[in-house]
């Protein structure tokens, strides 16, 4: 006789989003806990949304909003923010300390009027707090490629999060930006792209750096001689 497969239930939780009172450009996006330091669950088990708007992060915004996932010590997005003081660019890190970090190199250059430093889960910002069609463009450079099996579920390129990311980019030149050393996280990830309704990838493996801005990880592989695998992928609306 089969055994029946158990229904796996994810909980929600209600997660805060505040920017550092001490680090200004540093948004903490964490978990509400109770005195014991638990999270604490939704009573009705459903996601808990936010009335963010960009204006709240970026009050100067002119409606040209970028987002970059994993942005490690923030060499990219420095360099993009310096070069287009007209975008509005957020980054992202899910640990404190290579957020902080990146956070510390954004004051020193200078950048903190268009970019700013999530610390936090990046899906569930967009997922709750983040409106439909409100962003540019996304950029997602070397992350983490989590190479044991046992833990390519913390992969974020998935179809729930290609789902986030269609919704909130606004209509017309949709794009997102992708590159990692990682070959088979990279098969997987245009796989991904590939089999999401409406999704393209343009250029497959062979893109430049975008704008020829090079992330910290990318110099080092080069000079390692690890090949590097960039592609532009459009989302079509």
């Amino acid at each position: 006789m089969e055994k029946e497969e158990k229904e796996i239930v994810v909980p929600e939780f209600y997660r805060d989003l505040s920017e550092d009172p001490e680090k200004k450009g540093l948004w903490h996006y964490v978990f509400r806990s109770d005195d014991g330091r638990k999270p604490i669950r939704t009573p009705d088990g459903k996601p808990h949304k936010l009335p963010f708007q960009w204006k709240d992060m970026f009050p100067n915004e002119n409606g040209h909003i970028e987002v970059e996932i994993g942005s490690g010590k923030g060499t990219f997005m420095i360099e993009y923010a310096q070069k287009h003081p007209d975008y509005f660019i957020m980054g992202s890190e899910w640990d404190y300390t290579w957020a902080a970090f990146a956070h510390t190199r954004m004051e020193s250059r200078k950048v903190l009027d268009n970019a700013a430093m999530l610390r936090g889960d990046v899906f569930y910002f967009l997922r709750d707090a983040v409106k439909d069609n409100t962003v540019d463009a996304f950029h997602m450079y070397f992350p983490d490629p989590w190479p044991k099996e046992r833990h390519h579920k913390n992969r974020l390129l998935r179809p729930d999060f290609l789902a986030e990311v269609a919704r909130v980019l606004k209509p017309g030149k949709r794009i997102f930006y992708w590159g990692t050393d990682h070959k088979e996280y990279n098969e997987i990830a245009l796989e991904t792209f590939d089999a999401f309704p409406g999704c393209k990838v343009v250029e497959r493996n062979t893109a430049e750096p975008t704008e020829g801005i090079s992330t910290g990880f990318e110099r080092k592989y080069k000079k390692e001689g690890r090949p590097i695998y960039r592609s532009v992928i459009e989302f079509e609306k």
